[in-house]
């Protein structure tokens, strides 16, 4: 009877942890493989964008170099006639945005022309692969480590239960002596207590871990393309006059914070903090100069209300991340642009930075969720920004919040 009860208490307990370890698992592959897709067609995009203003980009010696550097053949429409290429073109031009089943992604160039990138399936299936075998790593071992933990939780459960049951034989073989645990004894709710914070323990390891890997999955498919490009925006650079480079220097800072973007995310936890003093509001304005361009572009107005200059313990290079990821969240969240209020002031002994925009508030279902992995409004968001900030101004020891309502949202940090 013993071993018995051990066994329908310890099985499903088992069952349990190996089920949702294997849905995590499954959702976590999934949604590497999507990344790396939407990276490829992304990568087409950008060039077709940096192709759009130069037009003897498109001949063939260029497109020779394309395909040695993205490794798939490229291609050059003109209202949807081929007027250059490498390779031999698949039968139909497919619809921009996405990769099709054969490889083939297709960017717009301007009104009249596109760009057609090819990439052969065995690029496409050893992108996914690099990026998914991380992942398949770190559920091979947590599939060992809640195997373990779901035996000993069920061991630990069948435990009171069978002094239970032998309290329940003595009785019955005539012993009066025995003291029967309650149900409903402290043992059985710490017991119980325990529990709850272990499942809670181990469902946060596991998404800080996928959200850890997935970051540094898709940080390293994109820092192999930046190089290049930035490489051959330099390239590019020097071969112009000097009044004719400001071009180039906007698209060498534009991926300069990419890569800053990069290596944020490549670092699957927390690095180490490197503080010195900075007065805060330098360090914003830097950090506006540095976004200047994409938000005229967005037709964002920036509104500074300083009313305090606080110099500041921070690491200058994570707080310029905490900074531009809420700058940017605000100027997002106003797609016909808008007034962008950045304040500086004082609590007590506290500096607060905040940032308030005038888009149309947060829906009430995600606020209580603003913060976690994966949760965005935007359609084509990833949803890292703002769980990426929180965990980096709670590193600096500060608070961060956020106000909204249909007028607008305003997120506050403070140190």
């Amino acid at each position: 009877m013993t071993m018995r009860l051990r066994q329908r208490i310890t099985l499903p307990f088992v069952l349990l942890f190996v089920a949702a370890h294997a849905v995590t698992a499954i959702v976590c592959v999934s949604l590497v493989a999507s990344a790396v897709e939407r990276r490829l067609v992304k990568q087409t995009e950008d060039l077709a964008h940096v192709l759009a203003g130069f037009p003897g980009l498109r001949q063939p010696p260029m497109l020779a170099h394309i395909q040695k550097a993205y490794r798939a053949d490229a291609f050059v429409y003109e209202d949807e006639i081929l007027v250059a290429g490498t390779g031999t073109p698949p039968s139909f031009r497919p619809e921009p945005g996405r990769l099709q089943d054969n490889g083939a992604v297709y960017a717009p160039i301007g009104r009249d022309h596109g760009l057609l990138l090819v990439y052969a399936p065995s690029v496409v299936s050893r992108e996914k692969a690099d990026a998914v075998r991380p992942v398949l790593l770190v559920a091979a071992v947590a599939l060992l480590s809640v195997v373990f933990l779901g035996w000993a939780t069920g061991q630990a459960l069948a435990r009171p239960l069978e002094r239970l049951a032998r309290g329940a034989r003595e009785i019955s073989s005539g012993r009066t002596d025995v003291s029967l645990p309650s149900v409903g004894s402290r043992e059985i709710r710490d017991l119980s207590d325990a529990l709850n914070r272990m499942l809670e323990s181990t469902r946060k390891a596991e998404r800080l871990a996928a959200l850890g890997q997935l970051a540094a999955g898709v940080a390293h498919e994109i820092k192999n393309p930046l190089s290049a490009m930035k490489m051959t925006v330099q390239m590019l650079r020097e071969e112009q006059k000097p009044e004719s480079r400001e071009p180039y220097e906007v698209l060498l800072r534009e991926i300069e914070r990419l890569e800053l973007a990069a290596g944020e995310l490549s670092a699957a936890g927390p690095r180490p903090l490197v503080r010195q003093s900075v007065r805060l509001d330098v360090l914003v304005d830097d950090v506006l100069r540095l976004l200047q361009r994409q938000l005229e572009h967005l037709r964002v107005r920036i509104e500074r209300s300083f009313e305090t200059r606080p110099d500041v313990r921070v690491d200058v290079e994570q707080f310029k991340r905490v900074v531009l990821n809420l700058v940017l969240n605000g100027a997002q969240a106003m797609p016909q642009g808008g007034p962008l209020t950045i304040a500086l002031t004082a609590r007590g002994d506290r500096a607060r930075l905040s940032v308030a925009d005038a888009g149309p508030g947060i829906p009430e279902a995600l606020r209580p969720r603003i913060f976690e992995p994966f949760v965005t409004t935007k359609a084509d968001g990833v949803g890292l920004g703002l769980a990426l900030t929180k965990r980096i101004v709670e590193d600096h020891g500060g608070r961060i919040g956020f106000d909204t309502s249909a007028a607008g949202t305003r997120f506050w940090v403070e140190l």
